[in-house]
Formats: structure tokens, C-alpha cells, sequence
């Protein structure tokens, strides 16, 4: 059985990268569980969707303000020891929010200035994390890497919530903060276990936290991208799927309630997304030719906007947990593949830095979406919001995948089309 399994997964193989898994799996679970606590928390306190949107706003816009720092930060310190730290800010902040909850102190802003102090742990955290997945497995396990972190990410929305569901509903909010708090710690855990460590950087007088140094890493990460167009299409795309597609949590407590069965119904779209995030990255993971991970690129991201359809239709608890399942399978395969594509061509390098970008385009957008979707979900109404922006992603993928010469190679072949020379990015004095 075992050998069953790492011969479809090879990458579990490597102790290192098992350990990166575990890290991001609980990771991710106290991030969804922080989610899920917040919003229903906030939207208990307020009963607006408006503020709802606020502190999901306030967790995820860090990545968009320090995201490049802590990408270029990656690329010239440890990047375990700036997981571990981030990982402990994100700690801190779930544990001191689920003390004044339980004295019963508990206001929205106090949520909101928790979210922004978990937020800013993130930002610095997530793109060492990300850098880390090359190092710890060979270039032709990559996929099947990406793919595995893609389903810790994404599903441990079911392990999370799961449990964070049932006690929310039982004992509250202030305990769903403990348990992401939790699983943080068992986070730390496995860094503390990494036998990795980032390889000497340059030796620089100026030293790793100079922040001329910095601004300039940052600079020459921006020119990397602006010369590749391999890259620089890749992450327009990811934040045009994120923005379009995956901005809805603030949404999600108006849709239950609307739908019936409201924090139940809350809890099960939100496990439903992971549940289906399980099912797409282990298909996703498992694709052994370039050719089918091209045709599976294409289904996925015109699956992605069509699970929108199905979500803003729904007119009861079981067809908005059946849309939350095909969004979760759809959508968090997209992701996984996006980065896999990205990874694969960035030098390492350049790779914090990368993926730091990345990552504040796909948070950025779910930041600020997320915050107009909420704001203006009390005026409109939550379908209008999951539907029209679901039409605009099928239309301009659909499109992109036609016109767009790097995109046509991608979802033909699976690779892009061969570049006449290197991409060289000079570092100025």
C-alpha cells in the first residue's frame, strides 16, 4: 500500500518534503479555522456583511503591502527560521483573541486589529514556505509537490472547520481561536524538524535586513518578471482567478443565512471547498504527461468560473454545499497547476521573490474583492456578486487560452513555447 502510494507520489518520499507538508497542512487548517471563527464571529457581533468583509480584508491585504519584502527577505535569509517567526506572530494573535472572547470583551475592532497582527505573520511566512517546496524534492517531482502543499492548503478546509464548525456552534467562537492556535504550534513542529537550510546567499556588507538591499532585491524581482512574459501572464491570470472567482468568503454568512440553516449551512460550504480541493489537487497530482496537464489546465479554469453559476443559484443548503465542492476541486487545482508552471521556470534565485509576487496577487485580489463584495452585498444582494464575476473569468479564460500565444502552448501542450535565450536581470550598484 505504502509503495502503491509513492510511486503515484513520489515526492512523499523525501522526509524534508513530508515535513513541509505537515507544516502546511496545519498552517492552512488554522488559517481556514481562523477564517471561519472570524466571520461568523464579526457577523454575530454587527450582523453586516460590510464589516464581515473588513476583517477579511484586514487578514489577507498584509500580503499585498509586505508580501514583496518578505519574498525578498526569502531570498536572502533562512527560510525556515522566517517561517517559524511568522508562524509564531499568527500565535500569538489567535491565542490573545480567543482570551478577551472568552472574558466576553470581545468587539469588532478587536477583531479586525487580531486579523491585521495574523495577516502581517502570513505575509512574511508564506512566501519562505512556498520557496522552501523546490529545494526539499527533485525538478521532476515538482508537480506532484506543488500539487500535495495545494491540498494541505486547500484541504484542510475540511479538517479545520470540521472541527472548528463543530465548536463553534457548541462552545463558540473564543474556542475555535484556540484550536487555530493549535494547530499552529503543531506547524512550528515540523519547521523545527526541517533538516533544510537555505543555502550561503552573497556575502553583503550591507547585511540581509538593509533595506536599500531589500528595495533593490524587490526591484530586480519586479524586472524578472516584466521580461518573462511566461511569468508575467501566469500571474495576471492568478489574479484575475482569485478576484473573480475566489473572493466570496465574505459572502458566505448572508448566502447561509439566505439559503437556510445559517452557521450549519456555514460550516458545510466552507468543508464542502475542501472536500472538493481534496478530489481536484490528487487528480491534479497524479497527471503523468504534459499534454494532460495542459487539457486539465484548460477543464479547471473554465470549471472554475462555471461553480460560481452553481453557488449563486443555489436556493438550499445542499446545492450551496454541492457548489462549494465543485468551486473547492476546481479552483484549487487552478492554483496548484499555476504555481507548479510558475516554479518550474523560475530560477531559485529569483523564486522567493517570485512567488512572493504571486501570492499578493492572488491575496491582494481576494483582499480588496472580498471587501467590496461584502460592502456591497448589503445592497444588491450575494447572487449578483458570485455570478457576473464568474461569467467574467469563463469569458476571459476562454479567451486567453485562444488568443494569448503562451497560453495556447500551455493548455496544448502543457508547456509554454521554447524562449530564443535566457531571461537576464542585472542588478544594479
Amino acid at each position: 500500500m505504502l509503495t502503491r502510494i509513492t510511486e503515484r507520489h513520489p515526492s512523499l518520499l523525501y522526509a524534508d518534503f513530508r515535513r513541509v507538508f505537515w507544516n502546511a497542512f496545519f498552517a492552512s487548517a488554522s488559517f481556514w479555522t481562523m477564517l471561519l471563527a472570524r466571520g461568523w464571529l464579526v457577523y454575530e457581533l454587527t450582523g453586516q456583511g460590510l464589516w464581515v468583509g473588513l476583517v477579511t480584508f484586514a487578514g489577507m491585504i498584509q500580503m499585498t503591502v509586505f508580501g514583496p519584502i518578505g519574498g525578498a527577505l526569502a531570498d536572502r535569509a533562512d527560510r525556515r527560521l522566517m517561517a517559524i517567526g511568522a508562524d509564531s506572530v499568527g500565535i500569538f494573535a489567535a491565542i490573545a483573541l480567543a482570551a478577551i472572547t472568552f472574558a466576553g470583551w470581545v468587539e469588532p475592532w478587536h477583531v479586525l486589529a487580531f486579523a491585521i497582527i495574523g495577516g502581517l505573520g502570513r505575509a512574511f511566512g508564506t512566501p519562505a514556505e512556498q520557496a522552501i517546496i523546490p529545494n526539499v524534492v527533485p525538478q521532476e517531482h515538482l508537480l506532484n509537490a506543488v500539487a500535495l502543499s495545494g491540498i494541505t492548503r486547500h484541504g484542510s478546509r475540511i479538517a479545520g472547520p470540521l472541527i472548528g464548525g463543530a465548536l463553534l456552534t457548541t462552545l463558540g467562537a473564543g474556542s475555535v481561536f484556540v484550536l487555530s492556535g493549535a494547530f499552529l504550534v503543531l506547524a512550528v513542529h515540523q519547521l523545527v524538524r526541517l533538516e533544510y537550510r537555505s543555502p550561503p546567499r552573497p556575502s553583503s556588507a550591507e547585511g540581509v535586513f538593509a533595506v536599500a538591499g531589500v528595495y533593490r532585491d524587490i526591484l530586480d524581482g519586479v524586472r524578472y518578471v516584466e521580461r518573462d512574459p511566461r511569468v508575467l501572464i501566469m500571474l495576471v491570470l492568478v489574479g484575475f482567478h482569485c478576484g473573480a472567482t475566489m473572493a466570496f468568503d465574505s459572502m458566505m454568512p448572508t448566502l447561509a443565512t439566505i439559503v437556510g440553516g445559517a452557521d450549519a449551512t456555514y460550516s458545510g460550504i466552507i468543508v464542502g471547498i475542501g472536500a472538493g480541493s481534496i478530489i481536484g489537487t490528487l487528480i491534479v497530482s497524479m497527471l503523468q504527461s504534459d499534454a494532460a496537464m495542459g487539457r486539465m489546465f484548460f477543464i479547471i479554469g473554465v470549471g472554475s468560473g462555471l461553480s460560481m453559476f452553481v453557488i449563486g443559484f443555489a436556493t438550499t443548503p445542499y446545492l450551496a454545499v454541492t457548489g462549494g465542492v465543485l468551486a473547492g476541486a476546481t479552483q484549487a487545482s487552478y492554483m496548484a497547476m499555476s504555481a507548479t508552471f510558475v516554479q518550474r521556470i523560475t530560477p531559485d534565485e529569483f523564486r522567493g521573490r517570485v512567488m512572493s509576487l504571486y501570492v499578493v496577487l492572488a491575496a491582494g485580489h481576494m483582499a480588496f474583492v472580498n471587501f467590496g463584495f461584502g460592502w456591497l452585498s448589503d445592497g444588491i444582494g450575494v447572487r449578483l456578486l458570485l455570478i457576473v464575476p464568474g461569467v467574467a473569468w469563463t469569458v476571459g479564460f476562454i479567451a486567453a487560452s485562444i488568443l494569448l500565444p503562451e497560453v495556447r502552448a500551455l493548455v496544448r501542450t502543457g508547456n509554454f513555447r521554447e524562449r530564443p535565450e535566457p531571461v537576464a536581470v542585472a542588478a544594479e550598484a
